[in-house]
Protein backbone atom coordinates (compact mmCIF):
# COMPACT_ATOMS: atom_id res chain seq x y z
CA UNK A 1 0.00 0.00 0.00
CA UNK A 2 1.38 3.57 -1.10
CA UNK A 3 0.72 7.04 0.01
CA UNK A 4 -0.11 9.48 -3.11
CA UNK A 5 -0.05 12.79 -1.72
CA UNK A 6 -0.28 16.83 -2.74
CA UNK A 7 1.31 18.77 -0.13
CA UNK A 8 2.60 22.50 -0.10
CA UNK A 9 4.67 24.38 2.49
CA UNK A 10 6.22 27.15 2.71
CA UNK A 11 6.18 27.58 -1.18
CA UNK A 12 6.93 24.03 -2.35
CA UNK A 13 4.74 21.75 -3.76
CA UNK A 14 5.55 18.07 -3.87
CA UNK A 15 3.50 16.35 -6.31
CA UNK A 16 2.31 13.12 -5.42
CA UNK A 17 -0.47 12.41 -8.12
CA UNK A 18 -0.23 9.44 -10.53
CA UNK A 19 1.03 9.88 -14.54
CA UNK A 20 2.67 13.12 -13.45
CA UNK A 21 4.39 14.63 -15.96
CA UNK A 22 8.18 16.49 -15.74
CA UNK A 23 7.90 19.66 -13.81
CA UNK A 24 10.56 22.31 -14.41
CA UNK A 25 13.75 22.36 -11.78
CA UNK A 26 12.87 24.11 -8.76
CA UNK A 27 10.05 22.40 -8.14
CA UNK A 28 9.27 19.39 -6.33
CA UNK A 29 7.75 16.39 -7.28
CA UNK A 30 7.67 14.69 -4.03
CA UNK A 31 5.89 10.94 -3.57
CA UNK A 32 5.45 8.73 -0.56
CA UNK A 33 3.32 5.48 0.36
CA UNK A 34 3.12 3.34 3.22
CA UNK A 35 4.95 0.19 1.92
CA UNK A 36 7.44 -1.12 4.00
CA UNK A 37 10.23 -1.63 2.27
CA UNK A 38 10.65 -4.35 0.09
CA UNK A 39 7.10 -5.66 0.26
CA UNK A 40 4.02 -3.58 0.17
CA UNK A 41 1.54 -3.87 3.14
CA UNK A 42 -0.63 -6.06 0.50
CA UNK A 43 1.78 -8.37 0.35
CA UNK A 44 3.03 -8.47 4.04
CA UNK A 45 -0.74 -9.22 4.54
CA UNK A 46 -0.60 -11.71 2.01
CA UNK A 47 2.05 -13.60 3.23
CA UNK A 48 -0.06 -13.48 6.73
CA UNK A 49 -2.93 -14.96 5.01
CA UNK A 50 -0.93 -17.98 3.23
CA UNK A 51 0.24 -18.61 6.48
CA UNK A 52 -2.54 -19.98 8.69
CA UNK A 53 -4.47 -23.20 8.30
CA UNK A 54 -6.78 -22.73 5.55
CA UNK A 55 -3.67 -22.84 2.78
CA UNK A 56 -1.88 -25.82 4.80
CA UNK A 57 -4.78 -29.35 3.75
CA UNK A 58 -8.50 -27.92 3.20
CA UNK A 59 -10.55 -31.15 3.28
CA UNK A 60 -13.72 -33.06 3.02
CA UNK A 61 -15.33 -32.79 6.47
CA UNK A 62 -14.30 -36.88 6.29
CA UNK A 63 -11.35 -37.71 8.11
CA UNK A 64 -8.72 -38.00 5.95
CA UNK A 65 -5.74 -41.10 6.85
CA UNK A 66 -2.45 -38.52 7.13
CA UNK A 67 0.06 -41.53 6.54
CA UNK A 68 -2.20 -42.73 3.66
CA UNK A 69 -4.47 -40.39 1.97
CA UNK A 70 -6.35 -41.01 -0.93
CA UNK A 71 -5.43 -41.04 -4.87
CA UNK A 72 -6.76 -38.28 -6.95
CA UNK A 73 -7.58 -34.64 -5.42
CA UNK A 74 -9.05 -34.86 -1.66
CA UNK A 75 -9.22 -31.33 -1.08
CA UNK A 76 -11.03 -28.31 -2.78
CA UNK A 77 -11.80 -25.29 -0.44
CA UNK A 78 -13.34 -21.96 -0.45
CA UNK A 79 -13.19 -19.27 2.02
CA UNK A 80 -13.86 -15.27 2.48
CA UNK A 81 -11.15 -12.74 3.84
CA UNK A 82 -12.39 -9.96 5.78
CA UNK A 83 -10.19 -6.39 6.69
CA UNK A 84 -11.50 -3.71 8.92
CA UNK A 85 -14.81 -4.52 8.51
CA UNK A 86 -15.41 -5.26 5.04
CA UNK A 87 -14.94 -8.29 2.55
CA UNK A 88 -11.28 -7.85 0.97
CA UNK A 89 -10.42 -10.95 -1.02
CA UNK A 90 -10.48 -14.81 -1.05
CA UNK A 91 -8.69 -18.07 -1.15
CA UNK A 92 -9.03 -21.07 -3.11
CA UNK A 93 -6.65 -24.11 -1.89
CA UNK A 94 -6.80 -27.63 -3.59
CA UNK A 95 -5.38 -30.49 -2.56
CA UNK A 96 -4.04 -33.65 -4.73
CA UNK A 97 -2.52 -37.10 -4.85
CA UNK A 98 -0.77 -38.17 -8.04
CA UNK A 99 1.49 -41.04 -6.47
CA UNK A 100 3.89 -40.76 -3.61
CA UNK A 101 3.46 -37.28 -3.44
CA UNK A 102 0.96 -34.97 -2.84
CA UNK A 103 0.20 -31.41 -4.55
CA UNK A 104 -0.92 -28.74 -2.68
CA UNK A 105 -2.21 -25.32 -5.19
CA UNK A 106 -3.74 -22.36 -3.58
CA UNK A 107 -4.53 -18.71 -4.56
CA UNK A 108 -5.58 -15.66 -2.65
CA UNK A 109 -7.18 -12.43 -4.74
CA UNK A 110 -7.60 -9.38 -2.37
CA UNK A 111 -8.78 -6.02 -3.34
CA UNK A 112 -8.39 -2.85 -0.62
CA UNK A 113 -9.31 0.52 -0.83
CA UNK A 114 -6.77 3.35 -0.97
CA UNK A 115 -8.41 6.50 -1.53
CA UNK A 116 -8.68 7.15 -5.59
CA UNK A 117 -6.39 4.25 -6.38
CA UNK A 118 -7.68 0.62 -4.79
CA UNK A 119 -4.91 -2.05 -4.64
CA UNK A 120 -5.56 -5.99 -6.54
CA UNK A 121 -3.41 -8.54 -5.07
CA UNK A 122 -2.71 -11.87 -6.31
CA UNK A 123 -0.66 -14.31 -4.82
CA UNK A 124 -0.40 -18.37 -5.74
CA UNK A 125 1.29 -20.80 -4.27
CA UNK A 126 2.45 -24.62 -5.70
CA UNK A 127 3.96 -27.64 -3.88
CA UNK A 128 4.77 -31.18 -4.35
CA UNK A 129 5.92 -32.77 -0.87
CA UNK A 130 6.06 -36.75 -0.15
CA UNK A 131 3.42 -38.60 1.27
CA UNK A 132 5.18 -38.43 4.78
CA UNK A 133 5.58 -34.73 4.53
CA UNK A 134 8.73 -34.48 2.98
CA UNK A 135 9.62 -31.08 0.79
CA UNK A 136 9.75 -32.23 -3.07
CA UNK A 137 9.61 -28.33 -4.81
CA UNK A 138 7.49 -25.59 -4.53
CA UNK A 139 6.97 -22.21 -6.77
CA UNK A 140 5.41 -18.82 -6.11
CA UNK A 141 4.29 -15.41 -7.74
CA UNK A 142 2.87 -12.22 -6.51
CA UNK A 143 0.83 -9.89 -8.60
CA UNK A 144 0.42 -6.42 -7.04
CA UNK A 145 -0.60 -3.83 -9.58
CA UNK A 146 2.01 -3.97 -12.87
CA UNK A 147 4.30 -5.92 -10.52
CA UNK A 148 4.79 -9.70 -11.26
CA UNK A 149 7.29 -11.55 -8.94
CA UNK A 150 8.18 -15.63 -8.65
CA UNK A 151 10.59 -18.03 -6.91
CA UNK A 152 11.06 -21.31 -6.78
CA UNK A 153 12.54 -23.95 -4.73
CA UNK A 154 13.98 -27.32 -4.84
CA UNK A 155 15.20 -29.71 -2.14
CA UNK A 156 17.40 -32.38 -2.72
CA UNK A 157 20.01 -34.12 -0.44
CA UNK A 158 19.71 -31.80 2.58
CA UNK A 159 20.20 -28.61 0.82
CA UNK A 160 17.68 -26.22 -0.88
CA UNK A 161 18.20 -24.15 -4.30
CA UNK A 162 15.63 -21.16 -4.31
CA UNK A 163 15.75 -19.19 -7.84
CA UNK A 164 13.92 -15.57 -8.28
CA UNK A 165 12.95 -13.95 -10.59
CA UNK A 166 11.38 -10.40 -11.70
CA UNK A 167 11.34 -8.75 -14.88
CA UNK A 168 13.57 -11.45 -16.71
CA UNK A 169 15.93 -10.83 -13.92
CA UNK A 170 16.93 -14.15 -11.71
CA UNK A 171 18.57 -14.89 -8.81
CA UNK A 172 19.91 -18.01 -8.00
CA UNK A 173 20.82 -19.28 -4.06
CA UNK A 174 21.37 -22.81 -2.39
CA UNK A 175 21.15 -23.03 1.40
CA UNK A 176 21.14 -26.28 3.86
CA UNK A 177 17.78 -27.51 4.69
CA UNK A 178 16.47 -29.31 8.01
CA UNK A 179 16.03 -32.38 7.35
CA UNK A 180 12.62 -32.15 9.85
CA UNK A 181 11.35 -29.21 8.33
CA UNK A 182 8.15 -29.29 6.60
CA UNK A 183 6.12 -26.93 4.08
CA UNK A 184 3.36 -25.37 5.43
CA UNK A 185 0.82 -26.92 3.19
CA UNK A 186 0.59 -30.85 3.00
CA UNK A 187 3.54 -31.51 5.65
CA UNK A 188 2.15 -29.13 8.43
CA UNK A 189 -1.21 -29.72 8.26
CA UNK A 190 -0.24 -33.67 8.29
CA UNK A 191 1.67 -33.06 11.32
CA UNK A 192 -1.30 -31.56 12.91
CA UNK A 193 -3.54 -34.83 12.13
CA UNK A 194 -0.88 -37.06 13.35
CA UNK A 195 -0.93 -35.53 16.44
CA UNK A 196 -4.70 -35.10 16.89
CA UNK A 197 -6.77 -32.26 18.33
CA UNK A 198 -7.02 -33.19 22.24
CA UNK A 199 -7.17 -30.26 24.39
CA UNK A 200 -4.01 -29.55 25.96
CA UNK A 201 -1.82 -30.57 22.95
CA UNK A 202 1.04 -29.06 22.41
CA UNK A 203 3.78 -29.55 19.87
CA UNK A 204 6.73 -27.69 17.93
CA UNK A 205 7.45 -27.85 14.06
CA UNK A 206 10.13 -25.96 11.85
CA UNK A 207 7.97 -24.38 8.95
CA UNK A 208 9.70 -23.07 5.73
CA UNK A 209 7.96 -19.93 4.55
CA UNK A 210 9.81 -17.87 2.35
CA UNK A 211 7.68 -14.93 3.13
CA UNK A 212 9.72 -14.97 6.29
CA UNK A 213 13.01 -15.69 5.67
CA UNK A 214 14.73 -17.62 2.27
CA UNK A 215 17.42 -18.95 3.73
CA UNK A 216 15.77 -21.38 6.56
CA UNK A 217 12.73 -22.67 8.27
CA UNK A 218 11.34 -20.74 11.27
CA UNK A 219 9.89 -21.91 14.81
CA UNK A 220 6.06 -22.46 15.03
CA UNK A 221 4.88 -23.55 18.15
CA UNK A 222 0.31 -25.09 18.21
CA UNK A 223 -1.58 -25.47 21.45
CA UNK A 224 -5.16 -27.34 21.00
CA UNK A 225 -7.20 -25.84 23.35
CA UNK A 226 -10.98 -26.68 23.90
CA UNK A 227 -14.58 -26.59 21.93
CA UNK A 228 -16.24 -23.32 22.14
CA UNK A 229 -18.46 -20.72 20.56
CA UNK A 230 -17.08 -18.54 17.65
CA UNK A 231 -19.19 -15.96 15.71
CA UNK A 232 -20.11 -16.97 12.33
CA UNK A 233 -21.21 -14.59 9.51
CA UNK A 234 -23.69 -13.40 12.41
CA UNK A 235 -24.21 -16.59 13.95
CA UNK A 236 -22.73 -18.92 16.27
CA UNK A 237 -20.27 -22.00 14.94
CA UNK A 238 -18.50 -24.51 17.56
CA UNK A 239 -14.86 -25.60 16.71
CA UNK A 240 -12.06 -26.12 18.44
CA UNK A 241 -9.71 -23.38 19.08
CA UNK A 242 -5.75 -23.88 17.90
CA UNK A 243 -3.19 -21.52 18.59
CA UNK A 244 -0.73 -21.16 16.03
CA UNK A 245 2.53 -18.87 17.05
CA UNK A 246 5.52 -18.31 14.27
CA UNK A 247 8.59 -17.40 15.79
CA UNK A 248 10.84 -15.60 13.48
CA UNK A 249 13.90 -13.45 13.11
CA UNK A 250 11.79 -10.74 12.21
CA UNK A 251 9.45 -10.90 15.03
CA UNK A 252 6.42 -13.70 15.72
CA UNK A 253 2.40 -13.92 14.43
CA UNK A 254 0.00 -15.48 16.32
CA UNK A 255 -3.08 -17.22 14.28
CA UNK A 256 -6.00 -18.44 16.29
CA UNK A 257 -8.14 -20.72 14.11
CA UNK A 258 -11.35 -22.72 15.27
CA UNK A 259 -11.36 -26.55 13.44
CA UNK A 260 -13.81 -29.65 13.27
CA UNK A 261 -12.87 -32.93 14.73
CA UNK A 262 -11.25 -33.92 11.47
CA UNK A 263 -8.76 -30.45 11.96
CA UNK A 264 -10.40 -28.35 9.02
CA UNK A 265 -10.70 -24.74 9.72
CA UNK A 266 -13.73 -22.99 10.26
CA UNK A 267 -12.41 -19.95 10.88
CA UNK A 268 -9.44 -18.31 11.90
CA UNK A 269 -8.27 -14.60 12.50
CA UNK A 270 -4.58 -12.69 12.74
CA UNK A 271 -4.07 -9.44 14.55
CA UNK A 272 -3.11 -6.74 11.99
CA UNK A 273 -2.11 -3.60 13.67
CA UNK A 274 -3.96 -0.57 12.87
CA UNK A 275 -6.99 -2.61 11.31
CA UNK A 276 -7.85 -4.91 13.79
CA UNK A 277 -8.50 -9.05 12.84
CA UNK A 278 -7.58 -10.14 9.39
CA UNK A 279 -11.02 -12.71 9.79
CA UNK A 280 -10.89 -15.89 7.24
CA UNK A 281 -13.93 -18.01 6.93
CA UNK A 282 -15.24 -21.12 4.99
CA UNK A 283 -17.34 -20.54 2.64
CA UNK A 284 -18.63 -21.71 -0.81
CA UNK A 285 -17.46 -21.15 -4.09
CA UNK A 286 -20.27 -18.91 -5.14
CA UNK A 287 -19.72 -16.78 -2.08
CA UNK A 288 -16.33 -16.62 -1.97
CA UNK A 289 -16.62 -15.26 -5.46
CA UNK A 290 -19.31 -12.92 -4.87
CA UNK A 291 -18.90 -9.55 -5.26
CA UNK A 292 -17.61 -7.12 -2.35
CA UNK A 293 -16.83 -3.60 -1.90
CA UNK A 294 -13.23 -3.22 -0.33
CA UNK A 295 -13.61 -1.07 2.29
CA UNK A 296 -11.06 2.10 2.25
CA UNK A 297 -7.91 1.40 4.59
CA UNK A 298 -5.49 4.21 3.62
CA UNK A 299 -5.93 6.49 6.22
CA UNK A 300 -5.56 4.15 9.04
CA UNK A 301 -1.77 3.78 8.24
CA UNK A 302 -1.27 7.87 9.09
CA UNK A 303 0.33 8.68 12.19
CA UNK A 304 -1.20 12.22 14.15
CA UNK A 305 1.77 15.24 14.37
CA UNK A 306 0.98 16.85 17.14
CA UNK A 307 2.83 19.63 15.89
CA UNK A 308 3.04 21.65 12.02
CA UNK A 309 7.00 21.13 10.80
CA UNK A 310 8.50 23.75 8.43
CA UNK A 311 10.79 21.11 6.65
CA UNK A 312 12.58 24.09 4.83
CA UNK A 313 14.10 25.56 7.76
CA UNK A 314 13.93 22.44 10.29
CA UNK A 315 17.79 21.45 11.16
CA UNK A 316 17.60 19.23 14.02
CA UNK A 317 14.10 17.51 15.59
CA UNK A 318 13.49 15.51 18.66
CA UNK A 319 10.82 13.02 18.71
CA UNK A 320 8.90 10.74 20.90
CA UNK A 321 7.30 7.13 20.12
CA UNK A 322 5.46 6.01 22.15
CA UNK A 323 3.49 2.36 22.06
CA UNK A 324 -0.57 3.17 22.61
CA UNK A 325 -0.83 -0.11 24.47
CA UNK A 326 1.85 -2.25 26.79
CA UNK A 327 1.97 -5.18 24.46
CA UNK A 328 3.13 -2.92 21.33
CA UNK A 329 7.07 -3.28 21.02
CA UNK A 330 8.46 -0.38 19.16
CA UNK A 331 11.42 -2.55 18.40
CA UNK A 332 15.14 -1.37 17.37
CA UNK A 333 14.83 1.16 15.23
CA UNK A 334 18.36 2.03 13.36
CA UNK A 335 20.98 4.38 14.34
CA UNK A 336 21.60 6.06 10.79
CA UNK A 337 23.58 9.08 9.64
CA UNK A 338 20.56 11.34 10.54
CA UNK A 339 19.31 9.68 13.67
CA UNK A 340 20.21 8.66 16.69
CA UNK A 341 17.76 6.80 18.84
CA UNK A 342 18.02 6.10 23.17
CA UNK A 343 15.05 4.35 25.28
CA UNK A 344 12.40 5.99 26.99
CA UNK A 345 10.08 5.07 29.75
CA UNK A 346 7.14 2.73 29.30
CA UNK A 347 8.39 1.15 26.16
CA UNK A 348 8.69 4.66 24.52
CA UNK A 349 11.58 5.74 22.70
CA UNK A 350 13.20 9.07 21.60
CA UNK A 351 14.79 10.11 18.18
CA UNK A 352 16.83 13.01 17.43
CA UNK A 353 17.04 13.24 13.71
CA UNK A 354 19.40 15.88 12.31
CA UNK A 355 20.76 17.21 8.77
CA UNK A 356 23.97 16.10 7.64
CA UNK A 357 26.99 18.15 6.27
CA UNK A 358 27.94 17.83 3.14
CA UNK A 359 31.79 18.48 2.29
CA UNK A 360 34.14 17.09 -0.38
CA UNK A 361 35.35 13.50 -0.14
CA UNK A 362 37.85 10.69 -1.83
CA UNK A 363 36.71 9.31 -4.72
CA UNK A 364 33.95 6.61 -4.96
CA UNK A 365 36.07 3.10 -4.71
CA UNK A 366 38.77 4.07 -2.12
CA UNK A 367 36.61 2.52 0.61
CA UNK A 368 34.31 1.03 -0.87
CA UNK A 369 36.25 -2.24 -1.74
CA UNK A 370 36.11 -3.35 2.13
CA UNK A 371 34.66 -6.73 2.47
CA UNK A 372 32.37 -5.69 4.91
CA UNK A 373 30.63 -2.88 2.60
CA UNK A 374 30.33 -5.58 -0.14
CA UNK A 375 26.81 -6.55 0.14
CA UNK A 376 25.86 -2.78 -0.61
CA UNK A 377 28.08 -2.76 -3.55
CA UNK A 378 27.53 -6.80 -5.17
CA UNK A 379 23.99 -6.95 -7.26
CA UNK A 380 20.69 -8.85 -5.82
CA UNK A 381 17.35 -9.72 -7.49
CA UNK A 382 16.28 -5.90 -7.18
CA UNK A 383 19.87 -4.56 -8.46
CA UNK A 384 21.19 -6.03 -11.18
CA UNK A 385 24.64 -4.72 -11.17
CA UNK A 386 25.52 -6.45 -14.19
CA UNK A 387 22.70 -5.11 -16.77
CA UNK A 388 23.97 -3.34 -19.37
CA UNK A 389 20.94 -0.73 -19.56
CA UNK A 390 21.74 0.36 -16.21
CA UNK A 391 25.37 0.05 -16.76
CA UNK A 392 24.82 3.20 -19.25
CA UNK A 393 22.21 4.90 -17.42
CA UNK A 394 24.59 4.76 -14.56
CA UNK A 395 27.48 6.41 -16.79
CA UNK A 396 24.87 8.86 -18.06
CA UNK A 397 23.72 9.88 -14.73
CA UNK A 398 27.16 10.51 -13.28
CA UNK A 399 28.71 12.72 -16.30
CA UNK A 400 32.20 11.86 -15.10
CA UNK A 401 31.50 13.31 -11.70
CA UNK A 402 33.99 11.46 -9.49
CA UNK A 403 34.49 13.31 -6.32
CA UNK A 404 31.57 11.12 -4.17
CA UNK A 405 29.24 13.75 -2.87
CA UNK A 406 28.91 15.43 -5.98
CA UNK A 407 28.38 12.55 -7.46
CA UNK A 408 25.44 11.62 -5.18
CA UNK A 409 23.53 14.99 -5.45
CA UNK A 410 23.87 14.61 -9.51
CA UNK A 411 22.18 11.04 -9.35
CA UNK A 412 19.92 11.74 -6.80
CA UNK A 413 18.91 14.99 -9.56
CA UNK A 414 18.92 12.51 -12.17
CA UNK A 415 16.78 10.20 -10.99
CA UNK A 416 14.14 12.71 -9.45
CA UNK A 417 13.75 13.72 -13.43
CA UNK A 418 14.31 10.23 -14.75
CA UNK A 419 11.55 8.88 -13.12
CA UNK A 420 8.21 10.92 -15.39
CA UNK A 421 5.74 8.98 -14.36
CA UNK A 422 4.76 8.93 -10.98
CA UNK A 423 2.36 6.29 -10.77
CA UNK A 424 1.00 4.19 -8.52
CA UNK A 425 0.16 0.90 -10.27
CA UNK A 426 4.39 -0.42 -9.93
CA UNK A 427 3.95 -2.98 -7.06
CA UNK A 428 7.56 -2.86 -5.97
CA UNK A 429 10.19 -2.89 -9.29
CA UNK A 430 13.55 -3.40 -9.33
CA UNK A 431 15.86 -1.27 -11.21
CA UNK A 432 16.15 -2.92 -14.14
CA UNK A 433 12.25 -2.51 -14.60
CA UNK A 434 12.66 1.29 -13.82
CA UNK A 435 15.41 1.91 -16.06
CA UNK A 436 13.05 1.24 -18.97
CA UNK A 437 10.05 1.99 -17.79
CA UNK A 438 10.41 5.44 -16.20
CA UNK A 439 8.00 4.43 -13.72
CA UNK A 440 7.26 4.29 -9.91
CA UNK A 441 6.97 5.40 -6.69
CA UNK A 442 9.14 6.40 -4.03
CA UNK A 443 10.57 2.61 -3.91
CA UNK A 444 11.13 2.92 -7.22
CA UNK A 445 12.52 6.71 -6.82
CA UNK A 446 15.03 4.84 -4.05
CA UNK A 447 15.94 1.28 -5.55
CA UNK A 448 16.81 3.10 -9.05
CA UNK A 449 19.35 5.89 -6.85
CA UNK A 450 20.85 3.14 -5.02
CA UNK A 451 21.64 1.33 -8.28
CA UNK A 452 23.06 3.74 -10.18
CA UNK A 453 25.29 4.77 -6.74
CA UNK A 454 26.59 1.26 -6.93
CA UNK A 455 27.52 0.38 -10.69
CA UNK A 456 29.41 4.09 -9.71
CA UNK A 457 31.27 2.72 -6.89
CA UNK A 458 29.11 4.21 -4.06
CA UNK A 459 27.74 1.65 -1.49
CA UNK A 460 24.64 2.04 -0.85
CA UNK A 461 20.99 1.07 0.85
CA UNK A 462 17.38 1.85 0.89
CA UNK A 463 15.80 3.08 4.09
CA UNK A 464 11.76 2.56 5.18
CA UNK A 465 10.26 4.86 7.61
CA UNK A 466 7.78 7.95 8.05
CA UNK A 467 7.76 11.21 6.99
CA UNK A 468 6.09 14.10 7.82
CA UNK A 469 3.50 15.28 5.43
CA UNK A 470 1.47 18.92 6.11
CA UNK A 471 -1.88 17.70 4.49
CA UNK A 472 -3.57 14.36 3.60
CA UNK A 473 -6.70 13.59 2.71
CA UNK A 474 -8.32 15.86 4.27
CA UNK A 475 -6.03 15.75 7.35
CA UNK A 476 -3.23 17.84 8.63
CA UNK A 477 0.27 17.46 9.77
CA UNK A 478 0.39 13.91 9.63
CA UNK A 479 3.38 10.88 9.25
CA UNK A 480 2.84 8.83 6.45
CA UNK A 481 5.14 5.51 4.88
CA UNK A 482 8.02 6.34 2.60
CA UNK A 483 11.22 4.91 1.32
CA UNK A 484 14.95 7.28 0.42
CA UNK A 485 18.09 6.22 -0.10
CA UNK A 486 21.69 6.36 1.39
CA UNK A 487 25.14 6.14 0.43
CA UNK A 488 28.08 5.03 2.11
CA UNK A 489 30.63 8.35 1.25
CA UNK A 490 33.53 8.39 3.54
CA UNK A 491 32.58 6.19 6.44
CA UNK A 492 29.37 7.64 7.24
CA UNK A 493 25.89 6.79 6.03
CA UNK A 494 24.07 10.09 3.63
CA UNK A 495 20.56 10.23 3.19
CA UNK A 496 19.23 10.96 -0.35
CA UNK A 497 15.50 11.08 -1.47
CA UNK A 498 14.63 11.36 -5.09
CA UNK A 499 10.87 11.43 -4.84
CA UNK A 500 10.76 14.33 -2.49
CA UNK A 501 13.71 16.09 -4.41
CA UNK A 502 15.83 16.52 -1.42
CA UNK A 503 19.70 15.95 -1.27
CA UNK A 504 20.05 17.34 2.03
CA UNK A 505 17.09 15.68 3.70
CA UNK A 506 15.12 17.66 6.10
CA UNK A 507 15.11 15.87 9.85
CA UNK A 508 10.74 15.39 9.20
CA UNK A 509 11.80 11.46 8.60
CA UNK A 510 12.41 8.87 10.67
CA UNK A 511 13.59 5.70 9.82
CA UNK A 512 12.22 2.46 10.95
CA UNK A 513 14.97 0.25 9.08
CA UNK A 514 17.43 -0.29 6.29
CA UNK A 515 18.71 -2.89 3.87
CA UNK A 516 20.66 -3.67 0.94
CA UNK A 517 17.82 -5.82 -0.84
CA UNK A 518 20.00 -8.99 -0.33
CA UNK A 519 16.90 -10.96 0.98
CA UNK A 520 14.06 -11.89 -0.90
CA UNK A 521 11.82 -12.53 1.99
CA UNK A 522 8.09 -11.24 1.91
CA UNK A 523 8.16 -9.95 5.30
CA UNK A 524 11.36 -8.86 5.79
CA UNK A 525 11.14 -5.10 5.86
CA UNK A 526 7.16 -4.74 5.86
CA UNK A 527 6.45 -6.39 9.49
CA UNK A 528 8.78 -3.54 11.42
CA UNK A 529 6.49 -0.99 9.90
CA UNK A 530 3.05 -3.40 9.84
CA UNK A 531 3.26 -3.88 13.98
CA UNK A 532 3.85 0.11 13.90
CA UNK A 533 0.13 1.09 12.20
CA UNK A 534 -1.99 2.38 14.40
CA UNK A 535 -0.48 1.28 17.47
CA UNK A 536 1.99 4.28 18.23
CA UNK A 537 1.82 7.74 18.89
CA UNK A 538 4.61 10.45 17.75
CA UNK A 539 4.71 13.28 19.61
CA UNK A 540 7.65 16.32 18.30
CA UNK A 541 9.32 17.24 21.24
CA UNK A 542 11.61 20.22 19.81
CA UNK A 543 12.78 21.77 16.44
CA UNK A 544 15.81 23.58 15.89
CA UNK A 545 16.04 25.46 13.06
CA UNK A 546 18.56 26.73 11.03
CA UNK A 547 20.15 26.62 7.38
CA UNK A 548 20.78 24.09 4.82
CA UNK A 549 23.46 21.91 5.10
CA UNK A 550 24.06 23.24 8.65
CA UNK A 551 23.54 19.99 10.32
CA UNK A 552 26.38 17.99 12.38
Amino acid sequence: MRLCVITRSNGVTHRALAHVRPIPAGRAAGRCRTRGGRKSLGLGLGALILLWPFTAAHAETRQIDPRNPPHGRFSDEWAEIYLAGGKVGYTHSTMTRAGNEIHSATTMKMRMGRLDSPVEIVISERAAETVDGRPVRFETAQELGAMKTSMKGTFQDGRMTVVSSQFGMEQKRSFDFPEAAHLKSWGMFRESLVRGFSPGTQYTLKVYEPAFGIESAVETQTTVADWEDFELRGSTGRGIRTTVVMESPIGSLTTTAWVNEHGIPLKAKVPVPGFGDLVIVAADQESALSDFVPPEIFMSTVVPANRPIDAASARRITYKITPKSPDIQIGDLPATGMQSVRPGKNGAVEVVVARQRRSAAKPAGAKSSASEHREYLDGNLMINVADPALIELAQKAAGGEKEPVALADRLRRFVTDYVETKSLNVGFATASEVCRTKEGDCSEHSVLLAALGRINGLPSRVVVGLVYLPSLGGRSDVFGYHMWTEFLIDGRWLDYDAALRESDCSPTRIAFATSSLKDDGLADLSLPLMKTIGAIDIEVLEIEDGPAGSGP
